[in-house]
């Protein structure tokens, strides 16, 4: 079975830039990988329009047509429920995604009675990233601990970069992402290869475009800065209407 237009496999290779870890797929979908050469699929499961495959690629959801002839890239809404099936699947590959990374390649400001945490994509430059850091207190005090990685958006060479590897090099990562946020230059010695390439890796492999960019235990995406009260509703909503309890 092979994809008939070679403008779709163009397609397709410009679509999927992430390095994902390549699943053992059944047998029944081993094909799947095969019409998408260049990409590792790390899932295939039935969509719910009957014909049609959802294929998770890391943290990105496409679709395939059960002879492998036709793909597809979109929504996929349930009229019935105003659900949005493809972002639901879309969360459950971010948090798959996300709980292959180690608690040790983040800064935490831990609260001291956890009940939530959240992985916030931050740029030590951005006004509503200081705006979140200047309420950690607020955070903490409602159980949500945030673990911070680099999302400097003017990219590799700038300033803001710069500021995040001499936040990553200091002795106390916290006391500095602190002093960074509040306009203090953090001065560091150079530590060698830093976290910041692969936070920014990471934060491009999930779709982010801007900062604070707020990702659940359950892979949802929240983008933008809330406020402390606001933040501690999205969680209570999230983990009540989360699909695997």
């Amino acid at each position: 079975m092979r994809l008939t237009l070679g403008i779709v496999r163009t397609a397709l290779l410009a679509l999927f830039t992430m390095q994902a870890v390549a699943a053992e797929l059944p047998e029944k979908y081993a094909f799947v990988q095969e019409v998408l050469p260049g990409v590792e699929v790390t899932s295939v499961t039935p969509a719910a329009i009957s014909g049609l495959l959802e294929v998770a690629v890391g943290a990105d959801i496409y679709y395939i047509s059960q002879d492998g002839r036709y793909f597809m890239q979109g929504e996929m809404m349930d009229l019935d429920t105003r659900i949005n099936l493809t972002e639901q699947s879309r969360n459950v590959a971010r948090g798959k995604y996300l709980a292959g990374f180690s608690d040790d390649i983040a800064i935490t400001f831990a609260a001291e009675d956890e009940k939530y945490k959240v992985l916030v994509f931050t740029d030590i430059d951005c006004p509503y990233c200081r705006k979140l850091h200047r309420e950690m207190a607020d955070y903490n005090e409602r159980g949500i601990t945030v673990q911070y990685l680099f999302f400097p958006r003017s990219g590799p060479g700038t300033d803001s970069w710069a500021k995040a590897e001499a936040v990553w090099c200091s002795d106390s990562r916290q006391e500095a992402m602190t002093n960074a946020k509040s306009g203090q230059l953090v001065e560091a010695e150079d530590c060698g290869n830093t976290a910041v390439a692969d936070h920014y890796k990471l934060g491009k492999d999930l779709g982010i475009a801007g900062t604070p960019a707020i990702f659940t235990e359950s892979g949802e995406l929240i983008v933008g800065y809330r406020s402390a009260d606001e933040l501690q509703l999205l969680l209570e909503e999230g983990k009540d209407e989360d699909p695997a309890g």
